[in-house]
């Protein structure tokens, strides 16, 4: 038998069904995604999610002693006014 004679037996058979996209798997994701944030959204504002620690009182009182600081006067000396000069004397 020749090369040419020999029957096909596999051949690439493409189907175009003429639709304008693929299955509705994307729009199911994105829908799941949104109930998941809306889910979320709810809890976290409604306050389901805060901790219970936030519920709790905690009181610490603390005793320090009683320090007493000396008074400290710092006098600065008076300012000085500078000596005025003519304005033009570079040229003098």
């Amino acid at each position: 038998m020749d090369e040419e004679d020999r029957p096909v037996t596999r051949e690439t058979t493409v189907i175009n069904t003429g639709g304008d996209g693929g299955g509705g798997g994307g729009t199911i994701v994105a829908l799941l995604v949104l109930a998941l944030i809306a889910l979320g959204a709810f809890l976290f504002f409604g306050g389901y999610l805060q901790s219970a620690a936030d519920d709790l009182d905690v009181n610490v009182n603390v005793e320090a002693p009683k320090v007493e600081l000396p008074d400290v006067t710092i006098e600065t000396p008076a300012r000085q006014e500078p000596a005025t000069e003519p304005a033009n004397s570079a040229g003098q």
